[in-house]
């Protein structure tokens, strides 16, 4: 390998190190971090990085695409530097390596063909676009090329990669190491895809918000409407901690008796929210007054659990799918989502809880104490049953 192909190289995987580090920073804050502001490459319905990261499709094998990202520009960096670090006893592993232009050649173009089927993903199925991750793609294809040998064939370099992994998982020493490293590889990715650790996002879309409910609900309030706690929850449709904060609380609303929890909109989107002045969770307020305008026809449950499981971006994809469920009347859905008086009462409910001194999603009051931010399900059954909550007996 030349020296400027080296730098050169050295440069892009640098790039790719930046710019999947930042994708990491703009995945924890949209899965984990609920007072997180919109990123910068949040800026409209369609260029929405935060909403990419919020989907299950940001993931594989419960582990981040961006954090796949790092593993494999680190990787690069090493192989550029593969014959020096060899010299090293901590590192002597390394001379397995016999060429690494080609493990580099070869990586960077599947890793271009899986940005490829990504980039599709993005279009045609999310309808959203990420520009950092369109940016990592082209990165990708950049390795690729520059590490590309002219005087090989792509077979031949490929094959190449191949003889060489042979040969060294051939010594003994290597091939133990090589079984041990893909053993604890193999656990950790069995531990990640199983407790989803670091994906809520899919955690929560295996939990079904519909089915069989052991309380009774009306509109907005889910429980028994006399029972002596009460846990107002203020929330948000594109607040991923909001979806698994929903989830807890559907979960206690299926176990304890004497509760029930009255559901309020807080959307963080500028266009209906005066704490913001621009940007913040855009399409919020319109999911909101879809919602308001369903709980008039005696469907707000349905639509909730509908937004939080699909997000719609548009006022176009939210009527595709609620035409699925025949018993709404779409057409007077859409005019009282978009009338004076659902416009009004949306208006209201920002203006109790910011009122109440409430400033991000979710929050939770329970009988007069707030709590900001996604309480652990365990954690609010415990705090319910200290204030009298019962455990449902079983039938």
């Amino acid at each position: 390998m030349s020296k400027f192909n080296k730098i050169v190289i050295f440069i892009f995987a640098l790039i790719g190190i930046c710019l999947s580090a930042h994708l990491c920073k703009i995945y924890y804050d949209a899965n984990f971090n609920p007072y997180a502001l919109a990123s910068f490459c949040s800026v409209s319905d369609f260029v929405d990085c935060d909403g990419v990261a919020k989907t299950t499709y940001s993931q594989f094998l419960g582990i981040p695409l961006c954090l796949w990202g790092l593993f494999f520009y680190l990787f690069v960096m090493l192989m550029l530097f593969a014959d020096k670090l060899a010299k090293f006893k901590l590192f002597k592993f390394m001379e397995v390596f016999k060429n690494p232009q080609s493990y580099i050649f070869c990586l960077g173009l599947l890793a271009f063909c899986i940005s490829a089927c990504l980039a599709g993903i993005l279009l045609f199925e999310i309808h959203k676009i990420c520009v950092l991750c369109i940016a990592t793609y082209l990165v990708d294809l950049a390795l690729a090329i520059i590490a590309k040998d002219l005087s090989k064939s792509p077979v031949f370099e490929i094959k190449q990669s191949v003889s060489d992994f042979i040969d060294a998982i051939k010594i003994k020493k290597y091939l133990i190491a090589f079984i041990s490293v893909v053993v604890v590889f193999a656990g950790v990715l069995t531990y990640t895809t199983v407790s989803n650790v670091l994906t809520p996002q899919v955690k929560a879309m295996k939990v079904k918000f519909s089915g069989d409910k052991k309380y009774q609900t009306d509109g907005n309030i889910m429980g028994n409407p006399d029972a002596k706690i009460t846990v107002h929850e203020y929330f948000d449709y594109n607040c991923a901690s909001c979806f698994m904060l929903g989830i807890s609380l559907e979960r206690v609303m299926d176990e304890l008796d004497g509760v029930r929890i009255i559901q309020h909109n807080m959307p963080l989107d500028s266009e209906c929210n005066p704490l913001l002045k621009s940007g913040g969770h855009q399409g919020s307020c319109r999911m909101a007054r879809y919602a308001l305008a369903a709980k008039k026809q005696g469907h707000f449950r349905e639509v909730h659990e509908i937004f939080f499981d699909k997000t719609p971006a548009t006022e176009e994809e939210i009527l595709q799918l609620l035409k699925q469920d025949r018993t709404i009347d779409i057409k007077q859905l859409q005019e009282d989502a978009n009338s004076d008086e659902i416009k009004s009462e949306l208006k209201q409910e920002i203006e109790e809880a910011i009122n109440k001194e409430i400033e991000a999603t979710p929050t939770i009051i329970i009988n007069m104490e707030k709590i900001t931010g996604n309480l652990p399900y365990y954690d609010m059954k415990e705090k319910l049953m200290k204030l009298g909550a019962t455990e449902k007996k079983n039938d």
